[in-house]
């Protein structure tokens, strides 16, 4: 390992000190900012509706924060066991069906949903009339009013967000080394598209937000951090400096595969160099929408790695963050392309998953499951002592 420099040495020890292992009491809103991912899992535990038996998990585990796949075309697909999903046509439609209403019923305090809208289909197109972006903003003015009407008394955070921004721009797996001719007319496109999301939600805000206890927030979210140190676009550098959004969510592979989290704190730093985020969170707001260890692939120090992320994002005060996931959705031996041969679900052998998970096909904590069931119940514990000194 290469020597390290004195501000290296000063992030290494924030870090430290920050680790969820070492600090005295866990920060009074932990379990409604840090949570996890309920989404395309391959084996469920109960007999319940599949989006619903998870979403109750994330809440008997302890957290408060709970994300969720969020389109017309996805829940039928990412939440189909014991289901039966009727046909909808928007956002709104998904969000009144049984199971969702099920799911805004229970006690989370923050929600995050990757959300599509119809409308959004083929925003990559060159040549888009304003209209297309019209619609967009519609939609999402519709949605985020529905929360706000549906949360107006309540404390609770919801946040839009896309799904990896640098695979949506370049196409997955796509290296950009070197980029397509057309590399400059992608990124307005994609501008203009993050633009028309967020104009609804701010136009919802502004309509509803005075009187109701609830926050909806917009999110963009980038994969590919580190690509820009190579010379390569990303959203991060070419997309985010010119449009503004309540909030940046890294999906932070790029920062925390290599195991070292120095690299991890400047994946974050980097996003707020270029980032323009509102007045809703203030300037610099990062929340990590995606992390996760494969643990049939990388089975060593997984309670001390997720410890050290931990330090990583309390000490740069992430706003959020979703580990991924509840359920293992990716099958042993796959990674970034289907499977040949997939096992039939829903899977009942651990052995038969990468390994991405909290609770396991057999009902088991996974090593990161258990780390986080003692923290979330943990950050309960403070909180309780908190309010009886209060008293």
């Amino acid at each position: 390992m290469p020597a390290r420099s004195s501000d290296d040495r000063e992030i290494l020890e924030r870090i430290e000190e920050n680790r969820p292992s070492r600090l005295v009491a866990l920060p009074a809103d932990f379990n409604a900012r840090f949570g996890a991912t309920h989404s395309d899992g391959k084996y469920h535990l109960t007999d319940k509706p599949f989006l619903v038996e998870g979403a109750g998990k994330l809440i008997d585990l302890g957290t408060r924060l709970g994300k969720f796949w969020f389109s017309p075309d996805a829940a039928a697909r990412f939440y189909s066991f014991n289901s039966a999903w009727p046909q909808t046509a928007s956002l709104i439609e998904l969000a009144e069906t049984r199971y969702f209403q099920q799911v805004w019923d229970m006690p989370f305090q923050t929600i995050l949903l990757n959300t599509t809208a119809p409308s959004e289909e083929g925003w990559r197109k060159p040549g888009l009339q304003d209209g297309f972006y019209e619609n967009i903003s519609r939609d999402y003015f519709e949605l985020a009013s529905f929360f706000y009407r549906k949360f107006h008394d309540r404390k609770i955070t919801v946040v839009f967000q896309n799904w990896e921004g640098d695979w949506m721009l370049r196409g997955i797996g796509k290296t950009w080394q070197p980029p397509p001719s057309d590399w400059k007319e992608r990124c307005l496109q994609m501008r203009r598209w993050i633009a028309a999301r967020q104009a609804g939600v701010t136009r919802a805000r502004a309509q509803f937000g005075a009187h109701s206890r609830c926050t909806v927030a917009h999110a963009v979210e980038v994969n590919r951090v580190a690509d820009g140190w190579k010379g390569v676009p990303t959203v991060t550098a070419d997309v985010l400096p010119d449009v503004e959004v309540d909030l940046v969510s890294y999906s932070a592979y790029d920062g925390i595969n290599s195991g070292d989290p120095l690299r991890f704190w400047k994946c974050i730093d980097e996003i707020r160099a270029h980032a323009r985020t509102g007045p809703l969170f203030g300037p610099g707001a990062v929340m990590v929408g995606e992390y996760g260890i494969p643990e049939n692939v990388a089975p060593d120090r997984i309670s001390e790695r997720c410890d050290e992320m931990l330090g990583v994002m309390l000490a740069q005060n992430v706003k959020f963050a979703a580990y991924w996931e509840l359920y293992c959705n990716e099958f042993a031996g796959e990674r970034g392309k289907l499977k040949k041969n997939p096992p039939a679900t829903p899977v009942k052998d651990p052995a038969l998953m990468r390994g991405f998970w909290l609770l396991m096909p057999d009902g088991r904590l996974g090593q990161s499951g258990s780390y986080f069931h003692e923290l979330w119940q943990r950050a309960a514990r403070d909180a309780a002592g908190r309010a009886n000194d209060a008293r």
